[in-house]
């Protein structure tokens, strides 16, 4: 048997076995990926080793997902790819002087570590050329989500407020058992691009998007719904939690240009627009708008550069705009003034939970800087190594509402490598820690007690590339 056809059969093995585990996972998953608040630090193998920055150096075929406009640069090249991905967190509620007392919600105290398992997360892109000037590609991948689950503990508060029940403590952090969040997102890229001219392309891409969205343990928050406070408490909110999983379904576009500025340096461009959902209609009483949750818009900048042959330097900036999107924006503070049954004499009925206005996690815009190192140090072996920085988007006085969404993430180190072999088959692998970050606030429903949030994160990933 000749060794190139035995070499080519183990490829083909081993392709197959990394097809089947990643579309095992991509079924299968519970969770997804969660650092630059919920996006991914970066999407591709070989980008995520760079510190998510390399817009403007296409080097796989995950790069249509970074920017649409390199698809007639990578076309041909097919990949599948699996991480291996661990966060961490933990909450501690300090004493209270209030103890459920005056209208207060008292978490504890307690320190209570999130349930949390390594999760596999897949993708597989591709891309064909289809003249010599332009090129399709598509992309299967998870982008962002967010898994949270805290077992234990419990909550002291009044459950109807003046009412003959008095003070209670419950099993849970927020007083209904066990409470956890799940949001799960899975994005399809149909991309298109065109050259024009030697040293210039665009690129546009159709993404499509489905969400999965649970939560579990928030029902003592029922009277600062909208449902609740509209029928001036005697109508009980059915759609806020514990109702198992709902499905969420939108589309958005991509639009890219990339430019070989000069021979040594190449610049990249890509916006994003907002990804609109579908309502999560089984969750109409937790979310703003009755359930709307899309996918934040952003833009991304950037630009690579030869130093010297083997070695090229990128800088990208990415801007996501978490902001805009009422679920992640809105305020909690904007919702306990405004809201009538939050206890400060609020008049605004669309300000209370499921309202159009209704209260969210709070989160800032984040503007992320990532500088990436691309080095072939022989003809075979590629090292890549990277750090992103960027502010944490939870303001410090929303930790109370985010303590389920600990997504704190700011300095990401990243490295990794590219092993190449005959017939332009390679395999790449990428590694990434998230420092621990941490916020201390008071509680924003018992303001005598203090609240301690933790989080960090890491992930192994790993990619087989080839041409067709």
């Amino acid at each position: 048997m000749q060794p190139e056809y035995t070499a080519g059969r183990c490829a083909s093995k081993l392709r197959m076995a990394l097809w089947l585990v990643s579309l095992a996972a991509l079924v299968a998953s519970p969770a997804a990926l969660a650092t630059n608040g919920y996006f991914n630090h970066g999407m591709g193998t070989k980008n995520k080793a760079m510190g998510g920055a390399g817009i403007a150096l296409p080097d796989e075929a995950m790069a249509i997902v970074n920017n649409p406009a390199v698809a007639t640069r990578v076309s041909g090249r097919s990949e599948i790819g699996l991480a291996f991905f661990k966060p961490r967190s933990n909450y501690a509620s300090g004493p209270s002087t209030l103890n459920g007392q005056d209208g207060s919600f008292t978490i504890g105290p307690q320190a209570i570590d999130a349930e949390t398992q390594v999760m596999m997360v897949p993708y597989w892109s591709r891309v064909w050329e289809m003249d010599s000037d332009s090129a399709f590609g598509t992309a299967l991948y998870m982008r962002s989500g967010i898994n949270t689950r805290y077992t234990g503990g419990t909550a002291t508060f009044d459950p109807d407020g003046d009412g003959p029940m008095g003070i209670v403590t419950q099993p849970g952090t927020f007083g209904d058992g066990d409470a956890s969040w799940r949001l799960f997102q899975t994005m399809l890229d149909l991309s298109y691009a065109k050259d024009i001219g030697d040293d210039l392309s665009w690129g546009v891409a159709a993404v499509l998007a489905t969400q999965r969205f649970k939560a579990e343990g928030l029902a003592n928050f029922a009277p600062l719904t909208e449902t609740y406070a509209a029928s001036g408490g005697t109508t009980m909110p059915e759609n806020l939690s514990g109702n198992g999983n709902d499905h969420s379904y939108g589309a958005g576009l991509k639009m890219g240009l990339h430019w070989q500025w000069t021979p040594k340096v190449s610049v990249g461009l890509m916006l994003q627009t907002p990804i609109y959902m579908t309502r999560f209609s089984d969750y109409s009483d937790l979310f703003p708008g009755g359930g709307d949750f899309d996918i934040p818009a952003n833009i991304k900048l950037g630009l690579s550069w030869r130093i010297w042959d083997p070695v090229v330097f990128s800088v990208d900036i990415d801007h996501i705009f978490y902001s805009k999107i009422d679920a992640l924006g809105n305020s909690l503070q904007e919702m306990q003034m405004n809201c009538p049954t939050a206890g400060q004499d609020g008049t605004d009925l669309s300000s209370c939970l499921g309202g159009s206005n209704g209260g969210g996690l709070g989160w800032d815009d984040v503007t992320v800087y990532k500088f990436g190192l691309h080095w072939k140090i022989t003809d075979k072996w590629t090292f890549l190594g990277g750090f992103s920085v960027t502010n944490q988007p939870i303001p410090i006085e929303e930790i109370t509402n985010n303590l389920l969404t600990p997504y704190m993430a700011e300095a990401h180190y990243t490295f990794g490598f590219t092993r190449e072999f005959n017939s332009g088959h390679e395999f790449t692998m990428a590694f990434m820690y998230n420092e621990e970050e941490s916020l201390h606030y008071p509680n924003a429903f018992d303001p005598t007690q203090e609240l301690d949030l933790e989080s960090d994160q890491f992930e192994v990933e790993i990619s087989y590339g080839w041409r067709f």
